[in-house]
């Protein structure tokens, strides 16, 4: 049995004599247990006492006292005396004091006759139940949880709020809530000593405060310090369960009720004495921020705090924001980076053009390069060079990498370099290092080779992550160049790490990492992977380039799974960003899987103009093998889907010439002129071995994949079709591992399109017509026979026909299996 309802068992015939102990903070209900219990003994008959005992008191009288924490030593003492008596009745009420040795020896003398009655804040069921019986039908959930917020279930505000609920209009319940609670909480904090007001207002800023942080700032002395914690504490009103959003109001009634001078002062005292014994917290700093404190030594330590939160841009924005608000002079440049890194690029944005026209230079460059950074996040490109241009070259070895990254995106090689050699004038920091080194690693892309590229690029990622924002980051830097240079393996470690070490509020970054891992393994044929990282910004708000790169990515997922009207989808998508943003070098390898869808879905006029800047954007660079590499390989396989080897030539050509320079070039070459006779049913098995392994060394496995069950497709000889098929099975579970099924979708419809179909009149590789692949790729893209027949001319009867006879030709059994085979077929080039 419990406590309390022992209680009600004995009040209702308060015969035999009992101890009992109430304990609970301000307004949990200590008054009115008492009241019961005076009123049950003295309709017993028994005589009531409401004070300590004194000489000459009635036999038998009991004492029912109310705040026994309030009483002198001496009576306390008398209060032992009489609990030892078995013959005695004694019933207190007490706030959970601990700091008087004599309530202490009182409430051991109590508990060692019965357990303490502790009354505290209502649980959520018991306010609901309340409310029920307030309110009625009325008292919803959600009403009892908002009760909850605003009281934290503290019986002397519950009360009063659905008191005041019963006479209001319930659409607004949530204002009618917070004031009446606000009333009653003022109402009853004005009964409150001052110095217990004041350490109550302290104790609100911060729970972590003691009793030296509170004697410190009210000037009192240690023991008096103790006393006004634990009885602050013990009020029940303060307590690490209770939501910010309770303290917060709890602080605005204290801070009324005290007045703003003494408000003032009192918070004033508490920042200096922080101050000076260099425990200000990052909490209590903004809080007393928040709380309207206007002092410039608030501002100095906010910027400090602000300045120490090098891997939490989240937090380093909101000290810095608070520093501004406090009246700190000359940080807007670092809360623009700060609310950069959080992703907050608006606000970030408006600060660094207020800073453009600065008339100090180093704020003035720090503008600039935060602008720029904000226009390549935002697919600007130019915009971004146009500002780096306006500045000039910049003795920082921070700002000169950025403008590296930005004029070098949109081909202006001269200005790159003229970033790149302007001398620094500040030391030679780890951060200056990596910062030159990423630039130098950038124009060794276009003057160098790739080995030597990379090599100086890598060494900019063992540094800590920077604390200013710059057009895009090492990693992501270091992960394009590897992907460009056909290096999967350095690919997926540098942006594996990325992923791993980003921070919760690199907003900035994160998606764009995240976009990037996705990439490499879709190229690697994990479709489901990377199908997992594209879903992962779903439903984000993204900037431009970010949504560029997502929807090439589900556009490139899609078109390997064989699902057509997924990859028109995506592809729209895509094209509808592409409209929108500023070719430059570093988009280049989603432009290409766009080209190649754009084939697929036979609108390659709608990409031409994005296609004709990525190429002049190659010529102004002097066509740089190593960005030129990738997106010629995605002209080869355009052409071959547009069934147009006109436009398959100048790309094989490029790719030929820059074989002589690059191993990737080489084997694209190579793979490329395979591929080009594979479907002209060459297909001699040792060549494409070599040219599946050659590009699965490179990263491209799903295209190894593909490239093998193509072989299988084309070729009539039933024993070179099975050794490609395994061939390509062999490749899959080599990137997978073994555990991605659904990845290995296309390697399995290659083998059901070329097994052999018990009654099939011929041979299961054969070709389609022309008709018959026009019937197919409509039915791909899910249209009804009605449809379909309108789009060429053709009866629905005549599409069936055709229907049924590419499903004899094949050996499909279901139309399902039908679909399966169709999508190989028509996939299988690319």
């Amino acid at each position: 049995m419990a406590a309390s309802d022992a209680i009600a068992t004995w009040a209702s015939s308060p015969t035999e004599p009992a101890k009992v102990l109430v304990s609970g903070g301000i307004g949990t209900g200590k008054t009115l247990v008492l009241n019961e219990i005076r009123t049950a003994l003295r309709a017993a008959g028994i005589t009531v006492m409401a004070r300590a005992p004194r000489d000459g008191d009635p036999m038998g009288a009991a004492a029912v006292i109310d705040d026994a924490h309030l009483l002198s030593v001496s009576e306390l003492e008398r209060l032992v005396e009489m609990v030892g008596d078995p013959a005695t009745t004694v019933v207190l009420a007490a706030e959970p004091l601990s700091h008087q040795p004599a309530l202490t020896a009182l409430r051991r003398a109590m508990t060692r006759e019965a357990p303490v009655v502790a009354l505290g804040p209502l649980a959520p069921a018991d306010v609901h139940r309340i409310a029920v019986d307030v309110l009625g039908a009325q008292a919803s959930d959600e009403l009892a949880k908002e009760i909850m917020i605003a009281t934290e279930g503290l019986p002397f505000l519950v009360h009063p709020a659905l008191a005041a609920l019963t006479s209001a209009d319930l659409a607004a319940a949530e204002d009618v809530i917070t004031a009446a609670t606000r009333v009653a909480l003022i109402e009853r904090l004005r009964r409150v000593d001052e110095p217990v007001l004041d350490t109550l207002l302290l104790s609100s800023l911060s729970q972590e405060l003691g009793p030296d942080d509170v004697g410190a700032a009210l000037g009192v002395d240690q023991d008096e310090a103790q006393r006004l914690v634990a009885v602050s504490r013990a009020s029940g009103l303060i307590a690490p369960s209770h939501g910010p959003g309770f303290t917060s109001s709890l602080h605005q009634c204290l801070a009324q009720i005290v007045g703003a001078a003494r408000h003032r002062h009192v918070e004033t005292a508490l920042l200096e004495d922080q101050i000076q014994s260099s425990t200000l917290s990052i909490d209590l700093a903004l809080r007393l921020a928040e709380h309207g404190l206007r002092d410039a030594r608030l501002g100095e330590a906010l910027t400090e705090l602000a300045d120490r939160q090098h891997d939490h841009p989240g937090t380093s924005a909101r000290l810095y924001r608070a520093a501004t608000e406090v009246g700190a002079q000359e940080i807007n440049a670092k809360l623009a980076d700060a609310l950069a890194l959080t992703g907050d690029c608006a606000s970030a944005g408006r600060l660094a053009d207020g800073l453009l026209t600065s008339e100090v230079p180093a704020e003035r460059a720090a503008a600039v390069r935060i602008a720029a950074s904000i226009a390549l996040h935002d697919g600007s490109a130019a915009q971004a060079a146009e500002l780096f241009r306006w500045l000039g070259p910049y003795p920082d070895a921070v700002v000169g990498a950025g403008a590296v990254m930005a004029t070098l995106g949109v081909g202006d090689v001269a200005s790159a370099r003229a970033a790149l050699n302007v001398d620094a004038s500040g030391p030679p920091t780890s951060t200056a290092r990596v910062a030159r080194g990423l630039a130098e690693g950038l124009l060794l892309t276009v003057d160098g080779t790739y080995p030597t590229a990379i090599a100086r690029l890598a060494q900019s990622m063992t540094a800590q992550a920077s604390t200013v924002v710059s057009p895009d980051t090492p990693s992501a830097l270091v992960t394009l160049v590897a992907l460009h240079g056909g290096d999967s393996v350095r690919a997926r470690s540098a942006i594996g790490r990325a992923v791993r070490d980003t921070g919760d509020d690199e907003g900035f970054v994160t998606h764009r990492h995240t976009l990037l891992l996705g990439w490499v393994r879709m190229l690697d044929g994990q479709l489901s992977a990377a199908a997992g990282d594209a879903a992962s910004v779903a439903g984000v708000k993204l900037h431009r380039r970010d949504a560029l790169w997502a929807a090439a990515l589900r556009t490139a997922v899609a078109r390997r799974g064989g699902d057509s009207g997924a990859t028109q989808k995506h592809w729209y998508a895509a094209m509808e960003v592409l409209s929108e943003y500023s070719m430059d070098l570093y988009a280049l390898l989603p432009l290409g899987e766009l080209w190649v869808a754009a084939a697929r879905l036979r609108h390659i006029d709608l990409i031409q103009p994005a296609l004709d800047a990525a190429f002049d954007l190659l010529d102004t660079l002097g066509n740089p093998i190593l960005w030129s590499v990738p997106l010629h390989w995605s002209g080869v396989h355009a052409g071959i889907l547009a069934n147009s080897p006109g436009s398959v030539a100048p790309h094989g050509q490029a790719l030929t010439a820059a074989a002589a320079h690059s191993s990737f070039a080489r084997a694209l070459a190579s793979a490329g002129s395979t591929w080009l006779r594979v479907l002209a049913n060459h297909v001699d098995t040792e060549e494409v071995t070599a040219a599946a392994h050659s590009l699965t060394q490179f990263g491209l496995t799903w295209d190894a994949t593909r490239l093998a069950s193509q072989a299988a497709l084309q070729t009539p000889d039933g024993k070179v079709s099975g050794a490609m098929l395994q061939l390509a099975r062999d490749l899959k579970l080599t990137a997978s591992g073994g555990d991605d099924s659904a990845d290995s979708a296309e390697v399995a419809e290659a083998a059901a399109a070329v097994a052999p179909q018990p009654g099939a009149s011929t041979t299961p590789s054969s070709r389609l017509s022309d008709r018959e692949r026009e019937v197919a790729e409509l039915l791909l893209q899910g249209m009804p026979y009605r449809d379909i027949g309108s789009q060429l001319f053709i009866s629905a009867k005549t599409v069936e026909h055709h229907v049924a006879r590419i499903r004899r030709r094949l050996g499909a059994e279901s139309r399902s299996e039908l679909i399966s085979m169709l999508r190989a077929i028509m996939g299988s080039a690319g």
